[in-house]
């Protein structure tokens, strides 16, 4: 479809500056050939400080994922297809063909593809067999684009990727910190000061262009769960969870795939992708609130805390003017208690990834309902 979306020939790397851990570098490049790939065992990276050993695999692609999103949309209504925003599902159901309603309208369909990052309705719960996690994630404006040539991710403790980038004021690094449980850390903020202060000292970095805090779902396995949970029983509804932060790749190879079983063509990675393959049950974490405060006087303003009534826990997050706005602390998905974020101002679920905005609105399922009202 030639998408416009800044697609750049770069070679990917993975890298320690740990030289306990080159013996791993090596093993895994060696097992990276056996399946076929090109692996190369390198001294150092090249990067602008010191490294302890690098695995390479040569001429990789990169990409601008927004210009390629919008891209694919317009290829997809080339093509007669249609695209609905602001339309979200009510409910999902089955007659003789499957119904989705929605607030404006419904459709009818063979086929349903629940594809909303953690499936919002499954006939096998997804929940319990996936973690959700998040990254910090920040976007430095540079004055060489190849200051920095390659995709690089680290595997040291914390871990720290970087690749380039760039929008429409020039070029850009963007470095991720280590990822963490959502909702599990009272802290957020905390680690964009530690993810800059890393950037400025290992890379030559200029202002910072843009940040933000990413959610992916991870498998215990690292493959996505994607097809049909329940073909006997619910024949058609097709589910995509679980990429692993890899949505690029393994989201693309789960659109292909789902493609395949719709158009009832064999497919290689079916088995591999089933969703209810067996996983440990113990792989999934609930988190309990960071936020709890004694007292409403612990709120500072801007920030967020869970104070607790009795049996009623209210989240109540504290605006610029010194006025408090409560909200439930109660996840609508699972009954969880919120945590606040303090770099996003949002509250976030630490059992299942929910996220609200801090007025209780749902900016990121399972969830379906927003936070309940609640009075002080």
């Amino acid at each position: 479809y030639a998408i416009a979306c800044d697609l750049e020939n770069k070679d990917a790397y993975t890298y320690t500056c740990d030289a306990s851990r080159r013996a791993g570098i090596v093993a895994e490049a060696e097992a990276a050939r056996q399946v076929g790939l090109d692996a190369d065992v390198l001294e150092r990276a090249p990067l602008p400080f010191e490294t302890a050993a690098a695995l390479r695999f040569s001429d990789q692609a990169q990409f601008n994922p927004a210009m390629y999103l919008v891209g694919l949309a317009q290829a997809v209504t080339a093509r007669g297809g249609r695209i609905f925003e602001n339309s979200r599902a009510i409910s999902i159901g089955e007659a003789s063909r499957w119904r989705v309603v929605t607030d404006s309208g419904t459709v009818h369909a063979e086929h349903v593809v629940v594809a909303t990052n953690m499936t919002v309705k499954s006939p096998v719960g997804m929940a319990n067999r996936t973690q959700p996690r998040c990254h910090t994630a920040m976007a430095f404006r540079i004055d060489d684009p190849l200051a920095v040539d390659g995709m690089f991710i680290g595997i040291d403790d914390p871990t720290h990727s970087i690749r380039t980038g760039r929008d429409a004021e020039g070029p850009l690094l963007v470095a991720l910190g280590p990822k963490f449980d959502t909702g599990q850390d009272g802290d957020v903020a905390k680690r964009f000061v530690e993810l800059e202060q890393w950037a400025r000292m290992s890379l030559l970095v200029g202002d910072v262009a843009w940040r933000w805090c990413n959610e992916d779902y991870d498998t215990a396995d690292r493959v996505p769960y994607a097809g049909e949970p329940d073909p006997d029983k619910a024949s058609g509804f097709h589910i995509a969870t679980g990429f692993n932060a890899w949505g690029i790749t393994n989201g693309t190879a789960a659109g292909m795939m789902i493609a395949d079983l719709i158009c009832a063509r064999p497919s290689p990675w079916q088995k591999l992708y089933d969703p209810v393959r067996p996983y440990a049950e113990d792989f999934h974490r609930n988190g309990r609130s960071q936020s709890i405060v004694s007292s409403l006087d612990d709120i500072m303003p801007g920030m967020g805390g869970v104070i607790v009534r009795g049996d009623e826990k209210i989240a109540a997050w504290r605006d610029a003017e010194g006025v408090l706005h409560p909200v439930s602390a109660t996840c609508t998905h699972k009954g969880c208690t919120v945590t606040w974020n303090n770099a996003d101002n949002t509250w976030d679920c630490p059992c299942h990834g929910s996220i609200f905005a801090a007025d209780g609105s749902v900016i990121h399922g399972p969830a379906r309902k927003p936070l309940a009202p609640a009075a002080l």
